[in-house]
């Protein structure tokens, strides 16, 4: 039997993750992974803190904390966060642990034995102020392709790119704030990837068309066309996995090396058993979502890993990345510890609202612009008035015609029949298809879709003016009865459909039906029973005055 292991993107330990960084990875590898487990799929939903890394450090060094204190901390805050927003992780660890430790020193001294790894020199920052090297994150500057001043030793956020110090312009030291730094010689250790290059081109081009996006496709291709170089893995400081190698005691592991290892000692911190049937069987799909940030170290470093380790760990079978969730008029600022992030968010509104109106803008193939009147229209257009108002007026008009519809027993139970009708079924055929396709943002339409057929039938049909002759008429009796069946079963199969995706809602639509927990896919095809006696809640509210006066703390303002 096929089984799945699905990652995210792992979020950083450093500060609460906003809902760009939320929306490009965690949420879409939870709501595809709440599928496969609908479908009866053997998968597992592996993710988790990665705690190294010179933000963690230089953030532990202003508090006068340790770095692993500070790491642990934040890794229990995102871990509860996630909770509250409704994730079931199977395992959700972190990467500062004995079980990744040895993982990332297995697969080091395995590519190391077979000549993948090679020293190197480098010219290093060295700052005159603090008497120490800087990398990363202790180092900023200009960016020398986008010009923002804001650009790291690493990375430059605004455009994408990856940097080394050297390449900064007009830097300075971010502990001390000073620009008294030289840049001296140090040793470091490179993973040979000009010598892997063939194995990930091949890789690549085998693995390419298992729905990878197409950034992912495009961007690892073109860095396969401009050649790949040796790049360092290690780093002068203290902060990390010790490198296991005579005359490197001053420097460690630098921290995607052992982040994306981290999949695997996750997976092993969660059980030794479970990581050798997933991660070592080759009837196992790894199915890797992302942001378009994060392609380089899983379509080309993780890989080159692996290939060159030679130690029988499967392969990302799929990559998928995700644009970026943009806005420019609210604050998503994950760096700078402002903005929308998910705790904020959580305070102002409950999960199902946020993981809708993500997925609903979820940025699957371009850029999608984030705005509160976007969240607002969603929120209250869609998931109020299209699917909440539908829901509501049919289990009102199906609990006071009871009698009517055939309603047996103490409850007062409704049995429905599945749909059979051309109109559900090629909806929940395109929802599946898009799900297997990996077409998330498409499939929640489907969704809506299903809600927007209850409304036209609603419309059209004007059951509650049957109801007034279906005692007398026989006639408007069978419309009234045919009618309201059929409006059952859409919000019947609503409840399964919208599962991955708002599971507190789905799970009171069902609790109507008497289906309790997690739903499987299963259910679309078979009867269903509806017990009238139940107290009909409200499934969705509109956004509220007060709540958009919480929500307009985060815009930015001239």
């Amino acid at each position: 039997m096929e089984k799945i292991i699905v990652t995210s993107a792992l979020p950083y330990a450093y500060s609460v993750p906003h809902l760009g960084n939320f929306v490009g990875s965690v949420l879409p590898a939870d709501v595809f992974y709440k599928y496969l487990k609908m479908k009866g799929t053997d998968a597992i939903f592996i993710c988790g803190s990665d705690q190294h890394g010179t933000p963690i450090e230089l953030a532990a060094i202003k508090k006068g904390i340790e770095p692993q204190q500070l790491a642990d901390e934040m890794h229990n805050t995102i871990k509860g966060l996630f909770e509250k927003m409704e994730c079931t992780f199977s395992y959700y660890g972190k990467t500062h642990t004995e079980q990744n430790k040895e993982t990332v020193y297995e697969l080091f001294n395995s590519l190391k034995d077979k000549g993948f790894i090679t020293p190197t020199e480098d010219m290093q920052a060295y700052c005159d102020v603090d008497k120490r090297f800087l990398t990363d994150r202790f180092i900023e500057g200009t960016c020398p392709y986008c010009h923002s001043p804001k650009a790291r030793g690493d990375q430059c956020d605004e455009c994408g790119m990856l940097l080394t110090p050297t390449m900064l312009i007009d830097p300075h030291c971010t502990i001390c704030g000073k620009k008294e730094i030289r840049f001296l010689k140090v040793k470091n250790l490179a993973i040979a990837l000009d010598k892997l290059q063939g194995k990930v081109s091949d890789f690549i081009n085998s693995r390419a068309q298992n729905n990878w996006s197409k950034n992912a496709v495009n961007k690892s291709l073109g860095l396969i066309k401009d050649g790949l170089k040796p790049r360092d893995i290690t780093r002068s400081m203290k902060w990390g996995f010790k490198v296991p190698v005579e005359g490197y005691e001053d420097s460690v592991i630098y921290v995607w090396f052992d982040a994306v290892i981290g999949y695997i000692g996750i997976t092993k911190e969660f059980g030794e058993s479970i990581a050798d049937r997933y991660w070592k069987g080759n009837d196992t799909r790894l199915i890797q979502f992302m942001g378009k940030d994060n392609i380089e170290f899983h379509a080309i470093m993780f890989p080159a890993i692996l290939l060159g380790s030679e130690k029988g760990y499967i392969l990302p079978y799929t990559i998928k990345a995700s644009e970026y969730l943009t806005s420019r008029s609210v604050k998503f600022s994950k760096s700078q510890g402002v903005g929308l992030n998910i705790e904020a968010a959580l305070q102002i509104l409950d999960a199902d609202y946020w993981r809708f109106t993500l997925m609903y803008l979820y940025p699957e193939t371009a850029d999608t612009e984030f705005s509160l009147e976007a969240l607002k229209d969603i929120v209250n257009s869609v998931m109020n008035d299209k699917i909440g108002n539908l829901v509501n007026r049919v289990l009102v008009i199906a609990r006071n015609n009871a009698s009517v519809l055939g309603a047996s027993g103490e409850e007062g139970a409704i049995g429905i029949d599945a749909g059979a009708d051309d109109g559900i079924s090629s909806i929940i055929s395109s929802y599946k298809a898009n799900f297997d396709k990996l077409n998330i943002r498409e499939a929640l339409r489907d969704a809506t879709a299903l809600a927007a057929l209850g409304n036209e039938i609603m419309s059209s049909s004007e059951p509650w003016a049957l109801a007034k002759n279906a005692t007398s008429d026989v006639k408007a009796k069978e419309d009234f009865v045919r009618i309201v069946h059929k409006l059952l079963r859409i919000v019947f199969d609503l409840g399964v459909l919208l599962y991955p995706f708002t599971p507190l809602a789905s799970s009171k639509i069902l609790g109507y039906f008497g289906i309790d927990g997690a739903p499987s896919i299963s259910l679309l095809d078979l009867r269903a029973t509806l017990d009238t006696s139940k107290e009909i809640e409200i499934l969705f509210s509109k956004i509220t005055d007060k709540e958009m006066g919480k929500l307009r703390v985060f815009e930015n303002r001239p």
